[in-house]
């Protein structure tokens, strides 16, 4: 029975991936009374959705790709300097923030990296990076410390990652002469990736499909799921979930193993004559630098997944499927959703999201069923006000709660263009049993996450807080948006370039650091010298001082002994 679950669970992949994809957002369902028209009206909105933020999004990135500031950030608060003072082997009273400031452009099918490292607001050192994918060649300086640059090739440092993998799994497995892993195709995989990757920054309006063409894709593919499905009954049911609870519509679909075999061999057939497909492929593939067909890999890929298909054994059918319902209320809206295999008289639930509605108050439920033991579970209830969902869920896995999140202000509209925004704030409860978490549940329950989602059209931050009895320790942020394009130097008139993988070369290249620079700027961020030293030390400045300081006290000691014995001899 576990082999014939595992097995529908893999064949029936597509289609909860679908299922899930739209159980995200409630959608509608439109006038319709059967589970296939259902799905394929609620898809095809979903779809639409899909494609209007598809083209948004290629439009804000093509804006951004002339240039995109990206700011890290760590701010560290009095509650937090007090915690990180007993475990840090200094004083840290100074420290109120680290951030990593990067610019980002692509020029001419080059792109270029400007990275600032700033202390406290003053900047500490800066990292230029400039990557031509036609060469693989990475060239690095660093102002500061040179006015040199030392590069690297990523194509050479791939095929050493493959050597070194190859002598690893020679070793591990000297006797045996069955062993191949094809890792000469790593370093031709990553070489294409970074070529398509820069070329794709590059021009993303003429390497990526229209958003009609991917809307078209979409709806396509995605109604096909729905297509050789066996209809179930309908009935009337109430739903409930936390305190709300609604009248609603029950559809039913059923997948058997042999439907999923017809589908997913229907879907591979259409694909490999779709000239959308081909296109897209093509396209592609002149932005590479290898020699590889895309399209003809992909078409071989096809027919071994057909050939695979033809030999799939279909014989348990008659009493085992996937059971996919759908809830609808009396607007058309899908309020809930569940997937489960059914073999004989034994159910198994996989999904159950359930989202009633009473005026503004809804209820919620997400089970997901990891193993026959396990279950994941958010439930709660809340409030959606306007466009505004407010809410508290409890997380649990197998009936225990682990964490309770409270949601504020999640913009139910932004989210279905793509931008999320909203507070979210994480808390854990004591744990009731007796065991040995109890103790990592009780110093978990004094702290809580806040995390705090902001973005609009071309911009977006995202900052995550910890909390300690209501004070907050410390803030990681990440803030990107529009910017300044980088400059890209001549990168085959650079002189005295050093390379990285030659020791000769890096041995020159070190004579030529001066840290001065550096130690100034971190004197003017407030550091102290013991601390500047310790850092430039590697740690160990620490350790060889107190070493000195202890042989100096042992010296000391013997000539005091020394002196004493004298003066008892006299």
């Amino acid at each position: 029975m576990k082999t014939r679950k595992k097995w529908l669970r893999k064949t029936t992949a597509i289609c909860t991936a679908a299922l899930l994809g739209t159980a995200v957002i409630p959608s509608t369902a439109f006038a319709a009374d059967d589970y296939a028209s259902i799905e394929k009206n609620a898809w095809a909105e979903e779809v639409k959705n899909m494609a209007s933020s598809y083209a948004a999004s290629i439009e804000e990135s093509q804006a951004l790709v002339s240039g995109m500031q990206s700011d890290i950030s760590l701010k560290i608060e009095d509650s937090g300097r007090s915690l990180l003072g007993f475990v840090a082997p200094f004083d840290i009273s100074w420290l109120n923030d680290i951030t990593l400031a990067n610019t980002v452009s692509f020029t001419d099918g080059k792109e270029g990296l400007l990275m600032k490292v700033l202390l406290n607001d003053n900047q500490i050192c800066s990292l230029e990076y400039y990557l031509d994918p036609e060469s693989q060649d990475v060239y690095m300086r660093i102002p500061e410390l040179s006015d040199k640059y030392f590069k690297t090739n990523l194509k050479e440092a791939a095929d050493q990652q493959a050597s070194n993998i190859e002598s690893d799994i020679e070793e591990l497995t000297p006797d045996d002469t069955d062993v191949d892993i094809p890792t000469d195709n790593f370093a031709s995989a990553y070489s294409d990736s970074i070529s398509l990757s820069a070329s794709l920054m590059s021009d993303l309006s003429s390497a990526l499909p229209e958003a009609s063409v991917i809307e078209a894709l979409l709806d396509k593919y995605g109604s096909m799921l729905f297509d050789n499905l066996t209809e179930g009954e309908s009935s009337q049911e109430t739903l409930t979930a936390g305190d709300i609870s609604q009248d609603c519509t029950v559809y039913e679909g059923q997948i058997s193993s042999a439907d999923a075999v017809k589908t997913a061999t229907e879907l591979l057939e259409a694909a490999k004559s779709d000239s959308d497909i081909e296109s897209i492929l093509n396209t592609w593939n002149d932005k590479l630098s290898s020699g590889e067909n895309l399209y003809e890999s992909f078409t071989t890929a096809v027919d071994k997944g057909l050939n695979a298909l033809k030999d799939t054994d279909t014989s348990d059918s008659e009493d085992s499927y996937l059971s996919t319902k759908i809830w609808v209320d009396e607007n058309g809206r899908i309020a809930g959703r569940a997937l489960e295999i059914q073999e004989g008289d034994t159910t198994t639930p996989i999904l159950t999201w359930q989202m009633p509605e009473n005026g503004s108050d809804f209820g919620y439920l997400l089970t997901i069923a990891s193993d026959d033991i396990n279950t994941y579970s958010l439930s709660g209830s809340g409030q959606i006000d306007g466009d505004k969902l407010n809410g508290t869920y409890e997380l649990s896995l197998a009936d225990s709660i682990s964490a309770i999140i409270e949601v504020k202000d999640y913009d139910t509209v932004s989210a279905k263009e793509g931008n999320l925004n909203g507070n979210y704030k994480i808390t854990f409860p004591s744990s009731d049993t007796d065991n040995e978490d109890d103790y990592y549940s009780s110093i978990l329950e004094n702290f809580a996450l806040v995390l705090d989602l902001n973005s609009e059209k071309d911009s977006g931050s995202v900052a995550l807080s910890i909390e300690n009895a209501g004070s907050t320790l410390g803030t990681l942020s990440i803030t990107g948006g529009a910017g300044e394009a980088v400059e890209i130097p001549d990168l085959a008139s650079l002189k005295d370039v050093y390379d990285a993988n030659n020791n000769d070369d890096m041995n020159a290249y070190a004579a030529t650091l001066d840290f001065t620079s550096i130690m100034d700027n971190l004197s003017k961020a407030g550091v102290p010298d013991e601390v500047i030293t310790y850092i430039l030390s590697g740690g160990s400045a620490t350790e060889d001082s107190s070493d000195t300081e202890a042989s100096e006290n042992s010296e000391t000691s013997d000539n005091t002994s020394d002196g004493s014995d004298t003066d008892a001899a006299a």
